[in-house]
This record gives structure tokens, sequence and C-alpha cells, in this order.
């Protein structure tokens, strides 16, 4: 093949890659927008879903620093974790993080 063929190659190549990652941004919501068209009922029950996933995380990281510390946990101390109330964490929309 001689150069101005895999120039032409190449740069349709780019167009077509191009083209579907713009469609993709254009048309796919951001996760506050899919959030926010979610029915009340959704909401909940994505709430609900985003407490219980901060808390298993709080769970956690109890667990790792006293892993560390090489000492013993017990039940009633896991129980006692911090109270969220925000719709969305530093994250952004539950099950975002990647660890």
């Amino acid at each position: 093949m001689s150069a101005g063929a895999w120039l032409r190659w190449v740069f349709i190549s780019s167009t077509i890659i191009g083209g579907g990652v713009l469609m993709m941004r254009a048309t796919v919501p951001t996760e506050e927008e899919f959030y926010n068209k979610l029915s009340p009922e959704l909401k909940r029950e994505m709430d609900k879903i985003i407490r219980q996933r901060e808390g298993s995380q709080t769970m956690k990281e109890r667990l790792n620093e006293a892993g560390e510390k090489d000492q013993i946990v017990w039940g009633d101390q896991l129980s006692n974790r911090p109270n969220t109330s925000s719709d969305f964490g530093p994250s952004g929309f539950g099950g975002t993080r990647r660890f």
C-alpha cells in the first residue's frame, strides 16, 4: 500500500471513532441527570442503596484500622456509624467509586 492509502485509512478510522465518542457523550446522560429523572419511589430506593454502601465502606474502614492496630472488634462497635443524609457522596452517584 502506498503512503496515501495509509493516511486515508487513518483519517477515516479516526473520523469513525471520534464520531462514535462524540455521539455517546451527546446521548448518554450524566449520573446526576439520570438520578433527577427517576421516579420518587426509585429515588428512595436508590438513596437507601447509597446509604447501605456508605455504611458498608465505613465498616470496612473500621475493620482495616483495627487490623492494623491488632485490636479485637466487636459487632456493637461497628453498628455506630455516622448518619449521612446527602444524596451524592464525594464520588458522585452510588457505586461509582473503585477501590
